[in-house]
């Protein structure tokens, strides 16, 4: 039921705000888990100008360039008060561990014995992964991010499953928190077996950022 409301929830946010949404790939820095903000820089400014042309050529974050597994993106976004003013934020996401198939599934059913067997033609895949609500031009406003209406799961194909099975995890990815917070949970997705697998973020109003699963 619970997961069940926040898709229909999901769906009536994506029909008010369509027009408002962009499918271009938000600007992250990309670190060490537990390397700090300096070190990022200076990697960026002594990389070799074969490493630069790289980058110009697919944008770190999108799906043909995935964050690295176990990598840490920093991503910039903003939170709105009630008067519509906007104050910049930043956080990190990082995955940790990535389980798949019947690894997957039975490490599910210990979480919740009625999660069920993936659909035919498609496996399991869990992603243990952690935010960390980092900075912040206001301490009053807090941040919300979930596994379900911020993430989806991509087949090497392409193919994004669309059926009715979804995965109870616990912890749940699915949290509130005010700058200074971090928390750790697992996201839950089908792809099709045997094939390579991304987990996309995006925002509500539009952006993404792709993370290699393998």
């Amino acid at each position: 039921m619970k997961k069940g409301f926040k898709l229909f929830v999901f769906g009536l946010l994506t029909v008010v705000f369509l027009v408002a949404c962009g499918q271009g790939t938000k600007d992250i820095e990309v670190k060490e888990e537990g390397e700090q903000q300096g070190e990022t820089t200076q990697q960026k400014e002594t990389a070799q100008p074969e490493e630069l042309e790289e980058e110009t050529q697919s944008k770190l974050g999108s799906r043909t360039n995935p964050v690295p597994l176990q990598k840490t993106a920093t991503v910039s976004d903003e939170l709105y008060d009630d008067e519509g003013n906007a104050y910049a934020i930043k956080f990190d996401l990082t995955v940790t561990e990535v389980l798949r198939g019947d690894e997957a599934y039975q490490k599910l059913v210990s979480m919740n014995e009625f999660n069920e067997k993936a659909p035919e033609g498609y496996e399991w895949v869990l992603a243990k992964t952690k935010v960390n609500f980092n900075e912040s031009e206001t301490e009053d406003l807090s941040f919300h991010i979930d596994g379900i209406m911020n993430f989806e799961m991509v087949s090497g194909s392409g193919d994004i499953y669309s059926g009715d099975v979804y995965g109870t995890t616990e912890p749940d990815f699915s949290f509130e928190m005010y700058v200074g917070n971090e928390k750790e949970g697992y996201i839950s997705g089908l792809v099709k077996s045997g094939e390579k697998a991304q987990l996309r973020y995006e925002e509500m109003l539009g952006g993404h950022v792709f993370f290699n699963l393998q």
